[in-house]
């Protein structure tokens, strides 16, 4: 029986038409279990707030409620996935720290709303909380970041290729077509580095800072000044010679939370932590 189960499975896995069809039974599978999970979690979604708290409920088979409050909110995170941007939908998270409804001292990062139009998020985001905004017209990277990151040694690409010519596998029955691999990742990266220059942007707005990351899925992160508990400038040597730096933002979460952009203009380093010292201004010691 064994054997007759081997052959049958290397006679399908053998033919081409078998293996396609196999392909599309799972991805169906796949693609309908996923709507099916959304739908049950995301069914009766309702999004509420008055003057001290937002409140969310969801669920159609085991309801679930929980509370924020707004004081306790560190900063905001709209986030878009490859499928996301092409229906020009996105997900707003909120990064908080503080007790839940349940009366739990915790630190969370909670889902404000799953699905929503790229403007439509802008909006509700001022309207939830009146406290923060969002600027849709950001300050992108010079051109110097893109060569920066183009000629960055890539670890993977160095290992897999290294991986790739000890053992020189055979692709497509060709002796030595272990390079197609090595080719094709390294266009994934090249191609994955050009988009990520090009969706980066940053700005530091009043009492706000704001920037946006990402290659494939992209996220936007919003957050106050009096937010931020530590700001970091990091400049690596390639860094040092064309006038660059790294910026990241410490946030109160569980585990704390850290946000960054890459290779910016030297002054948005030093504006930085101008901009951050005004926060002795707006901090409440008690």
């Amino acid at each position: 029986m064994e054997e007759e189960a081997e052959g049958i499975l290397m006679s399908l896995m053998s033919s081409g038409w078998m293996v396609t069809i196999i392909i599309i039974v799972l991805v169906i599978a796949s693609v309908t279990f996923g709507i099916v999970r959304t739908f049950l979690k995301y069914e009766k979604y309702q999004i509420s707030s008055d003057h001290n708290r937002i409140y969310i409920t969801n669920g159609l088979i085991e309801e679930t409620a929980f509370s924020i409050s707004k004081e306790k909110v560190q900063a905001i995170e709209i986030k878009q996935s490859i499928m996301k941007r092409l229906l020009g939908l996105a997900e707003v998270k909120l990064i908080s720290a503080g007790s839940l409804s349940s009366g739990e001292d915790s630190l969370v990062i909670n889902s404000l709303y799953p699905f929503l139009p790229v403007k439509r998020a802008y909006e509700m985001v001022s309207e939830i909380l009146p406290s923060y905004e969002v600027i849709p017209k950001m300050i992108r990277l010079p051109e110097k970041s893109l060569w920066v990151r183009l000629f960055k040694p890539s670890w993977i690409w160095i290992i897999a290729t290294a991986t790739l010519f000890y053992f020189k596998p055979s692709i497509l029955k060709v002796e030595q077509g272990w390079w197609i691999l090595s080719a094709v990742l390294f266009i994934f990266i090249a191609v994955s580095r050009l988009l990520d220059f090009f969706n980066t942007r940053y700005i530091l707005n009043n009492q706000f800072i704001q920037f946006k990351t990402g290659s494939l899925t992209t996220s936007l992160f919003v957050s106050k000044r009096d937010k931020i508990i530590e700001v970091k400038v990091t400049r690596n040597i390639i860094q040092q010679m064309v006038g660059l730096a790294s910026i990241i933002t410490i946030n109160r979460a569980k585990p704390v939370h850290h946000a960054g952009v890459g290779d910016v203009p030297l002054e948005l380093a030093a504006s930085l932590y101008q901009w951050y010292m005004g926060r002795r201004n707006e901090i409440k010691v008690e």
